[in-house]
């Protein structure tokens, strides 16, 4: 076996990480120590308050009420619908919903299948024309999105 060592140990590695921020700590306490020790002196004629208060907003603000949409009710069948299957442009989807389409189309017949490619690219991208199609014509969806 070769005993050249690399680096440090395990254990010399956490004895260096403590000890260093000890260092840091001792530092940080030395630092608060010697600026309180540097302060100006209040001018004659001001009155010394023993804590200074300043005024702190939340970054966060008040989030909008949420507004709840159900889900649309189930189909109770699918036989005589029409089911859209929408590809979003994701790589390798389309391969996805064209096995999920050929698996619909052996257990429900009486069912049409459209398939349809949405414009532009990923979840985000809007396709007007595609909704207003679905819209009209469609009983259901299943979409590609990827990942």
């Amino acid at each position: 076996m070769n005993d050249i060592k690399n680096g440090p140990s395990r254990r010399e590695f956490v004895q260096g990480v403590a000890s260093g921020a000890v260092g840091i700590a001792a530092a940080g306490l030395c630092s608060n120590l010697v600026a309180a020790e540097t302060t100006k002196p209040v001018p004659a004629g001001i009155k010394k308050t023993s804590a200074e208060k300043i005024t702190v907003l939340n970054p966060m603000g008040t989030p909008p009420a949420i507004k709840i949409i159900p889900m649309a009710p189930p189909l109770k069948t699918l036989d005589g619908k029409t089911l859209y299957f929408v590809n979003d442009g994701y790589l390798g989807s389309d391969n996805l919903l064209y096995e999920f389409m050929d698996a619909f189309k052996t257990k429900f017949p009486t069912t049409t299948l459209v398939y349809r490619k949405k414009a532009g690219m990923g979840f985000a991208a809007q396709d007007p024309a595609l909704w207003e199609e679905m819209h009209q014509k469609a009983d259901a969806m299943i979409i590609g999105l990827g990942h």
